[in-house]
């Protein structure tokens, strides 16, 4: 039995073909002991096959959306656009 695993663009929905030019990323917590300062860590990764269908990567389709997803990270702390995240 053969798997058929597709990746999509975490940014801007892109499906992942045979091109080899798709980044991955990480986000994680970092112990912080200054006050204000952020707790968390933005990694990113070149495409790794075997590493790219662990659940916590996200996926990549070239370097504008990587920009644009550590932009978010910076400016949010999410990756998430701005107008899409729920009003609480």
């Amino acid at each position: 039995m053969v798997w058929d695993v597709s990746f999509t663009c975490d940014i801007c929905g892109k499906k992942k073909g045979e091109s080899n030019h798709w980044w991955m990323f990480v986000l994680g917590d970092v112990p912080c002991f200054d006050e204000g300062q952020p707790n968390q860590r933005f990694t990113l990764l070149p495409w790794n096959f075997a590493e790219s269908r662990n659940p916590d990567m996200h996926h990549l389709c070239g370097q504008g959306c990587a920009m644009q997803a550590l932009e978010r990270f910076m400016t949010n702390r999410t990756i998430e656009r701005e107008d899409t995240r729920e009003v609480a």
